[in-house]
């Protein structure tokens, strides 16, 4: 799945800059390049945004772990103070 974002950012950078090309030179066809803009970058923000999901995931795993680690240690904790009452 990353290589497949990575590949759409690159082929939205790519679209983009051929949109921006047109409009600058003046291109016959500038419509159909200036949609294919419109769909490029519709490409990287879709791209950003799985590698933005993906890195809150993995923050997201380690915060769990920790709880985990936290309130389980907590629990050892209150068994050992009752056993010793």
């Amino acid at each position: 799945m990353k290589k497949i974002a990575v590949v759409l950012v690159l082929a939205g950078v790519i679209l983009a800059i051929l949109a921006q090309y047109a409009l600058t030179n003046d291109w016959m066809w500038f419509k159909v390049f200036h949609t294919l803009g419109f769909v490029g970058y519709i490409f990287i923000i879709s791209g950003l945004a799985y590698f933005s999901l993906w890195f809150i995931h993995l923050l997201s795993r380690g915060e769990k772990n920790r709880i985990k680690r936290y309130y389980h240690r907590q629990q050892d904790d209150s068994v050992a103070n009752t056993a010793q009452q």
